[in-house]
């Protein structure tokens, strides 16, 4: 071979290391996606059905995908979806483990119903997972969030009036009005809590009572609102004057319970159902923070970031197996809950919501969220997200090492890339000096 096909053959070589270093330096960056969430319209009438859309549009085969659907529950209700979406009460969770996968698009449909007027922020919470098919890798996604307007029909009523306004013990005064606001009353030391009973003048206007529950000694303010069936509201306020002055011992009285005392029922586990590992947020046997409870005359009231109410009478709730009752203390009040060893720290309550619907509500002692249960999944929901975490670090250090190894090789070819173009340099200027050899 002369001097000018092997510097043409080195030229060639040196091309072909540099156009490997590319391509290996592309592969090692992450793959993008972008997720984006839509619906077929912006604004909606009280009544409709919503359905939201979310698309995947990724630069490669996308695989796993997990995340987190946040919505207000108080504007959507969940209606349906496809098996992999879990939840509702303002959170679904989205968790596709995918054998196949031949586009680098992907659209999940889910349902909701608009229940009430405003408007309801839908995006994913933090940052989904977003696995690519082939190699593994997580994603890097982008994620938008939109906003589902829901009004009131055209014809909708207007009248957010009382036409009901009664309180137990106690008088109102001035008597009660639809025009008049504002009233007082005045209860006895011993009145503890203050009965309001509201009735909305309209069938389709909703009522909403807060405070009352729990009388403090001295003032009390109680609002009734009204909200009319096209949206607009008003606000009826009680201003309750509670007789008497807390003593120190009243004041710790409601926070004390005797140790190894819950109020259950005897042989029934109410101290920890969840063990050691569930004492971070229990005090004296009482849960403190996340979730609270408000005993309303008959009804017991659980509150989270929505409102429930407790049922005790279970003979229409099909327990899942598993599960046996027991019990949690919560602000005083014993709370029946039915519990699993393998539930990772989940207990189930039964529940309804707020609009009349009984069911069983998973209550979520870590994220202190309470979330619709769903039968099928509880056979493989925990070992379901073990499965995830072990394969998502099994993912991550076989990305390290991937990282690590394509780091090594680069460095390595381009020694010989170096080597090469030094030679290749050395031999044209060799070649240049020799004159006729070219």
């Amino acid at each position: 071979m002369d001097k000018k096909r092997f510097c043409i053959f080195m030229r060639t070589v040196c091309l072909s290391v540099l156009f490997m270093m590319v391509i290996g330096i592309t592969r090692v960056s992450a793959s993008s996606a972008d997720i984006v969430i839509s619906s077929d319209k912006e604004i909606y009438t009280k009544g409709d059905y919503v359905d939201i859309y979310i698309d995947i549009e990724a630069e490669v085969l996308p695989g796993d995908f997990e995340g987190y659907l946040l919505y207000s529950p108080d504007i959507l209700e969940y209606v349906s979806g496809p098996e992999l979406a879990t939840g509702g009460e303002g959170i679904i969770k989205l968790s596709d483990s995918v054998s196949s996968s031949t586009r680098n698009t992907r659209r999940y449909s889910l349902r909701f119903k608009a229940v009430s007027t405003g408007e309801s922020t839908v995006t994913l919470r933090e940052t989904p997972e977003l696995y690519e098919f082939e190699e593994g890798y997580l994603m890097s996604v982008s994620v938008n969030e939109m906003v589902v307007k829901v009004e009131a029909a055209k014809n909708a009523s207007s009248d957010n009036s009382l036409s009901v306004l009664k309180i137990s013990p106690g008088v109102l005064s001035p008597g009660f009005s639809k025009t008049i606001k504002e009233y007082e009353t005045t209860v006895e030391e011993d009145v503890e809590k203050l009965v309001v009973s509201a009735a909305a003048s309209d069938v389709n206007a909703d009522v909403d009572v807060s405070g009352g529950k729990k009388l403090e000694y001295g003032e009390n303010r109680i609002e009734i609102k009204v909200t009319a069936e096209n949206g607009e509201s008003t606000v009826y306020i009680i201003k309750c004057f509670r007789k008497g002055k807390q003593s120190d011992d009243e004041d710790n009285r409601d926070d004390i319970t005797d140790e190894g005392d819950t109020g259950s029922n005897p042989g029934e586990n109410s101290e920890n159902p969840t063990g050691p590992a569930g004492r971070e947020d229990q005090e004296n046997g009482e849960i403190k923070s996340g979730i609270k409870a408000v005993n309303d005359g008959n009804t017991v009231r659980i509150f989270t970031d929505n409102e429930y109410e407790l049922v005790t009478d279970v003979s229409d709730i099909e327990i899942p197996d598993g599960y046996s009752k027991t019990s949690m203390v919560i602000d005083g009040i014993t709370i029946p809950v039915y519990f699993n060893d393998e539930s990772d720290g989940l207990m189930l309550l039964v529940l309804k919501n707020s609009n009349g619907k009984t069911a069983l509500y998973n209550y979520d002692r870590t994220e202190k969220t309470i979330q619709r249960y769903m039968e099928k999944n509880t056979e493989t929901t925990v070992k379901h997200v073990m499965t995830d975490s072990i394969e998502a670090l099994d993912l991550a250090n076989s990305y390290e090492k991937s990282l690590s190894t394509m780091t090594l090789i680069i460095a390595v070819l381009s020694g010989i890339s170096m080597a090469l173009l030094i030679v290749v340099i050395r031999m044209t200027l060799k070649n240049r000096g020799d004159g006729n050899d070219l």
